[in-house]
């Protein structure tokens, strides 16, 4: 996590495929949107209409 956290400090704006799940240990994807909110990144969250999130309990 640090390794992208450190590649974000130089990005000025994130675009992340993210379901607006909570970060939790497993969720890399909300950990770094969280993060890039908190550092004052610009993040534009892309979830194309229709989609929906599979949980490991169901399969992929």
């Amino acid at each position: 996590m640090a390794l992208r956290q450190s590649l974000l400090r130089s990005c000025a704006r994130l675009p992340a495929v993210w379901d607006g799940s909570p970060s939790d240990s497993r969720d890399a994807t909300a950990h770094l949107v969280a993060f890039a909110r908190d550092s004052g990144m610009d993040v534009e969250v892309l979830w194309p209409e229709g989609a929906g999130r599979v949980t490991p309990e169901e399969g992929a």
